[in-house]
């Protein structure tokens, strides 16, 4: 069965387990998460649904997602409600004109988002040196727009090298086997497979951009519920300062998680320069940002028409503190 076929039963099978009427009908809110970030804190703690269930927002149904673009399908099917992606997942939402918004964001420095890795012994010491080579990512996700940005920087595009399309379990087989000569991609992929494969992080220039993670959601749901929307972004938000403040407690959570050692695990939160949790409200110079990314994307081709990132920005909440 190819990919396709087997996202398409992994959504009838989540619409099922969430009723007839999906994630976005039913009772409650189904959230859509990964391996790292507030969310994973969030699931693994259990504070944010016992939280919500006490306001009447329950249940909190959880559904864990490899990266960012099956957890948009989810969304766009109904299955989910609520969120978190990088930038292309998002501007790739918004060119296929889905109704997705995004309420919330996490934004830090590029350095610590995505990054190229490539074995350790290999001739590839800059972007320029990915010509004619075999470049994995995975399609839709922000890994994309960071290889297309690395090789815009020094004159080459995507048709100078070989993309291979893969999503992140099946490249860390591909990067061990050497079936592929570099690899754009996040934690805790990038600090797992650098510990059990091995592998060098070749610098990246994103030329001033920020790497931003989105909370979004079905729009159809924040019209309905916005309300809800505003409580659990604070409820996360409240998550978020607590994990920033006893990282020592929410090391062994990631650990058992994602089942990477813990020492690794902390190793990936040291890297961060800014908070390695936080949701903030949409702020304009975050919309600038996406707007250039969007703009990216659809010169190199991968996203199909231009649009306007602040169509997509939903910014009907404030923090209670």
């Amino acid at each position: 069965m190819n990919r396709r076929g087997v996202l398409a039963g992994a959504l009838a099978l989540l619409l099922a387990a969430c009723g007839s009427g999906g994630g976005g009908e039913g009772k409650g809110i189904t959230i859509g998460y990964q391996k790292g970030g507030t969310l994973l804190v969030a699931r693994s703690r259990g504070v944010v649904s016992e939280r919500l269930a006490k306001e009447g927002l329950g249940p909190v149904r959880w559904v864990e997602f490899p990266s960012g673009p099956p957890l948009v399908e989810a969304m766009r099917a109904g299955a989910v409600n609520f969120g978190h992606v990088g930038d292309t997942p998002v501007a790739y939402a918004q060119a296929a004109g889905l109704d997705i918004v995004y309420v919330a964001t996490h934004s830090f420095p590029s350095e610590v988002g995505n990054a190229l890795l490539v074995p350790k012994d290999s001739p590839i010491r800059t972007a320029a040196d990915l010509k004619g080579k075999r470049l994995a990512f995975t399609k839709g996700s922000a890994a994309e727009v960071t290889a297309i940005i690395a090789l815009k920087k020094v004159g080459l595009t995507l048709k100078d090298v070989t993309p291979v399309n893969l999503p992140p379990g099946d490249a860390v087989t591909a990067f061990a086997n050497g079936a592929i000569d570099a690899w754009v991609t996040w934690d805790p992929y990038l600090t797992l497979t650098q510990d059990r494969v091995g592998g060098r992080i070749v610098p990246v220039d994103r030329g001033g951009l920020a790497a931003t993670n989105f909370y979004i959601a079905r729009g159809a749901w924040v019209k309905a519920h916005p309300q809800a929307v505003r409580s659990l972004l604070d409820a996360l938000r409240d998550e978020a300062a607590w994990g920033d403040a006893h990282l020592d407690q929410v090391t062994p959570l990631f650990a058992a998680a994602t089942r990477i050692p813990a020492p690794l695990q902390r190793r990936m939160f040291d890297r961060f320069t800014g908070t390695p949790f936080a949701v903030n409200p949409v702020a304009p110079a975050e919309i600038a940002n996406q707007q250039r990314i969007s703009d990216i994307l659809f010169e190199a081709g991968a996203i199909g028409r231009k649009v306007d990132a602040r169509a997509a920005a939903w910014t009907g909440w404030i923090p209670k503190r």
